[in-house]
């Protein structure tokens, strides 16, 4: 059947709608704001996680993370909080934040030396903080806020 006469047939029956939607949802969803992350690190020295940009708008926000270390394998942690970074819960034995007392929002776990991962997350308005918390790294500068506003 012809293009034309199909869209002809289905506009006759009421079917057009139908038929728009469904094409139109088989489109996959695309972030409204997209942010590069960098995880960077001189050995155990010194670490940090760079942001392209600190604020985006709420909605949903893709993260473009590149683990730019020669040695070592970061993750990336999303997690919903207002708290100063330095009263985040910290355990000193284990060597990292305690997650648990976190709203995590999502994470990519063993983002191996030169490798990239992608995290599109829903986010609403507030303030997120964007950490690695492998052992060790969250007190060495692995960590940066971003705001989301309205």
């Amino acid at each position: 059947m012809e293009t034309t006469t199909l869209i002809a047939w289905l506009a006759r029956v009421g079917m057009l709608p139908a038929a728009a939607a469904l094409i139109i949802g088989a489109v996959p969803a695309r972030a409204d704001e997209t942010v590069d992350v960098t995880l960077a690190d001189k050995g155990m020295q010194s670490m940090r996680v760079d942001l392209s940009t600190e604020q985006v708008k709420a909605g949903d926000v893709t993260f473009n993370v590149t683990n730019t270390s020669r040695t070592l394998a970061h993750e990336f942690v999303v997690a919903r909080s207002d708290k100063p970074i330095g009263t985040l819960p910290y355990n000193e034995h284990e060597k990292e934040v305690e997650e648990s007392a976190l709203e995590v929002v999502n994470e990519i776990e063993d983002i191996e030396p030169g490798k990239s991962g992608t995290l599109t997350v829903k986010l609403e308005p507030g303030s997120y903080i964007l950490l690695c918390n492998k052992a060790g790294h969250f007190k060495l500068g692995m960590v940066n806020h971003i705001a989301v506003t309205n």
